[in-house]
């Protein structure tokens, strides 16, 4: 990592990976250290506590300011959200927590020392950033939103006590499997409605709609493959009126891509989209945003 004159600053988030995340900043720091980096670094205490970091580290600067998380796609989602309406915001990650799907499809890159070497002068993309509207709650996102099944997996699974344990033995994404496996006997699939860019399809027996901005989601499964980052589109993935045999092909398949073979699993793309049952979510491209990228 070239030397910079700016401080670089870290948002670390203690409970991310069980812990691991601590273990990645020491790493990082002494790296840091080594190349006389000058850095501030700041540790979140609850949920939101990286928002509102972000939001007065960048209130306080007008430079270009280098922002990086140290946790998993919670804390990366939750500084997005906080630079929002500050241009100069540049964000990256390093990989802490238990699905890391942030830098694994955006920032692309492998350790700690390639994240770092990321974050030099004038080494940075800007991206597409997608806004949703759901019950009247507004957010930002940079991966991926959904509604169904894979909506209730991830919500159950950060609430999950066994998360600690999967990270534990790093084997964190089989949290997901495993409640996949509890919730596909219990769940009832049923009708949506999709708009996308004003074109409407009605789809029944809905297992799950994911609107991706690039290609995975879930801790490493590509649901979206033909997602690109800065192509001023979302991609839409549906999966719908499918027996339960075939919904088990689909989440052995999505782990390469392959799922987009299988009937009833249709892939959308568009500027502007809503998803309707009882409630409903609208997604819609932003604008920009700066980041690592390799």
């Amino acid at each position: 990592m070239p030397h910079l004159k700016e401080t670089v600053y870290f948002i670390v988030n203690p409970m991310a990976g069980s812990g691991e995340s601590l273990k990645v900043w020491k790493k990082a720091e002494k790296i840091l250290q080594s190349k006389a980096v000058p850095h501030e670094v700041f540790f979140t205490r609850e949920k939101g506590h990286a928002l509102r970091l972000t939001m007065e580290i960048l209130s306080g600067t007008k430079q270009d300011t280098r922002m990086i998380a140290v946790g998993g796609d919670g804390t990366i989602n939750e500084m997005i959200n906080g630079a929002i309406g500050f241009p100069h915001a540049i964000i990256g990650s390093l990989a802490a927590g238990s699905g890391n799907d942030y830098v694994r499809g955006i920032q692309k890159t492998e350790s700690v020392e390639e994240a770092l070497s990321l974050f030099q002068d004038n080494a940075f993309s800007a991206i597409d950033i997608g806004q949703f509207e759901t019950n009247g709650k507004m957010g930002y996102f940079v991966n991926s939103l959904g509604m169904g099944i894979d909506a209730e997996i991830s919500d159950e699974a950060e609430r999950s006590p066994l998360k600690k344990w999967f990270n534990f033995v790093r084997a964190g994404k089989l949290i997901y499997l495993f409640i996949f496996i509890k919730k596909i006997v219990t769940y009832k699939p049923g009708c949506m409605e999709l708009i996308i860019d004003g074109d409407r399809h009605l789809l029944k027996k809905v297992w799950f709609i994911v609107i991706a901005n690039q290609s995975y989601f879930g801790g490493g499964m590509k649901i979206s493959p033909m997602s690109k980052l800065d192509d001023g589109r979302l991609n839409v993935i549906a999966v719908h009126d499918i027996p339960l045999l075939k919904l088990l092909t689909v989440f052995i398949t999505v782990l390469w891509g392959g799922h987009l073979n299988i009937k009833n699993v249709d892939s959308f793309s568009g500027k502007m989209i809503k998803m309707k049952n009882e409630g409903s979510v609208k997604s819609s491209l932003m604008g920009k945003l700066l980041v690592g990228t390799k």
